[in-house]
Parts: structure tokens; sequence; C-alpha cells
């Protein structure tokens, strides 16, 4: 016998056994108040009438029970794993999958939702230095490796409440959140400190020395995205043309005519 068997009928002898000693109660205290006698046939009466009646009618009812509890089940579980396969979804197409960080298309979301709220907010695009030399005199995969410490480093450096993505290539963009100029500059040197004296530099053989360039660029709040990522665009190549390894805001030395990273 199933356990749902089992818990069928567990709860029909219950029930039955209620209705049996219902139908005695109320038959036996009609019989009393009208004075009529109680022979063997009221007993029968009392005791198999319930049976024949309310044990199949219960045991129908709480199979069927069983039945919507079973499809309930079976529903909840496919709707968590719809959830989970949603979720795996929307992770796989809104980051990066090499080192976990946002797409290009889920950052400038981001950044748009960010301008919208009127925060003094600052983007950094990080660019490392020499990167195509790396892939050529190491092979794409120390290549790959760099940038997954590069954004590890980020993670690293950045504040909880930042916004880290992965624009395409060997770019990467911070959106650093209700944050003053000054901070911002010194975030951006931390970040390109953390790079230079990564665990690629020391203690490795074959180690590859990576820097980046990194130039920023406030969001005002009625700025288009595409011109403030240029403005970020042109302070990284205006570090890369004073020497690389180094961070720029100044818009004055960003206009000026840069040299191919």
């Amino acid at each position: 016998m199933t356990p749902r068997t089992e818990r069928i009928l567990g709860k029909s002898l219950v029930v039955t056994t209620i209705a049996v000693v219902a139908t005695f109660g109320l038959s036996f205290t009609a019989r009393l108040a009208l004075q009529m006698p109680i022979d063997w046939l009221s007993w029968v009466e009392c005791t198999f009438i319930p049976i024949l009646i309310g044990m199949p009618v219960s045991a129908y009812i709480f199979a069927q029970s069983e039945t919507i509890q079973e499809t309930c089940d079976k529903l909840e579980k496919s709707h968590t794993a719809l959830r989970e396969a949603h979720d795996r979804l929307n992770f796989v197409t809104s980051h990066d999958q090499m080192t976990g960080l946002l797409s290009r298309g889920e950052f400038i979301a981001r950044m748009d939702r960010s301008r919208d709220e009127g925060e003094c907010d600052m983007l950094l695009l990080i660019d490392p230095d020499h990167f195509s030399s790396i892939n050529d005199e190491h092979g794409h995969f120390k290549g790959d490796e760099a940038l997954v410490r590069i954004a590890k480093a980020l993670v690293y450096t950045t504040r909880p409440g930042d916004t880290i993505g992965r624009l395409g290539g060997e770019e990467f963009g911070v959106l650093l959140r209700d944050v003053r100029k000054e901070q911002a500059i010194t975030i951006a040197e931390n970040i390109r400190r953390h790079v230079e004296g990564g665990p690629w530099v020391k203690g490795q053989q074959n180690g590859v020395r990576v820097t980046v360039s990194i130039g920023g660029a406030e969001i005002p709040h009625d700025a288009d995205i595409q011109d403030v990522l240029r403005a970020a665009g042109r302070c990284v190549f205006a570090a890369k043309q004073r020497g690389r390894n180094r961070v720029s805001f100044d818009q004055e030395a960003a206009k000026l005519r840069v040299v191919t990273p």
C-alpha cells in the first residue's frame, strides 16, 4: 500500500467514524424524544448507512484532494525551475561571460537610469596599455587572464554601490554613484595602482606587466550618454598620449590630438 493510499484511507476512516458517531447521536436522541423504540434495526442503520455512504464519498474527495495537491506541487516545482532558468538567462544576457561583469548594454542602461535620478555621478573608462602586444607576445590565454585580473581589481577597488561593466574588447567602465570629481580621481588612482602592482608582476614566472589608462567624465542630468562615453574616451586617449599608466580628467587635454593606443 502506497503512502498516498494510506493517507486517503486514514482520513476516510476518521471522517466515517465521526459520521457514525454523529448518526447514532442524532438518531437515538430523536427516537428518545419521540418515544420511539430503539431496536436492532436502529443500530444497523446508524452503523452501516454512514459507512456505506461516507466511506466511498470521503475516499473520493480525499483522493481528488491528493491529486490536486500533487498537481500544485508539480506546478510549484515547474515555476521554481522556470524562474531559475529565467534568472540564469537574464544573468547570461546582462553579464560578460569571461569576467562576470555587466555587459555593455546593461551597463549603459544603468547609466541611463543613474542620469535620470539626478545624482552627481562619474564615469570611468579603463583601457589596458599595449594590450595587443600582450596577445601577440604571450598569447590570447594570457590576454584573457589579464582581463580577468583587471576585472577583479575593479571589484576590489570600487565601492559596493558602484557599477562595473566590460564595454567590449579590453575596455571597462565604472559608474561611480554620488561622487565628486576629487573622490573619483582618488578611486581612479587606486584602480591604476592596484592594476600596476597586481600579482601578474611579482611572484610569477613569465609574468605579464599590465597597466591601464583611465579617463573620467561627469554625467550631467541632461547629458546624452553617448556624449559622456565619448568625453571619457577622449580622456583615456589623452592619458595614453601623456605616457600611459595614468588618470586623466582634464577635458582640455582630452581635446588634443591623440595617438593610436
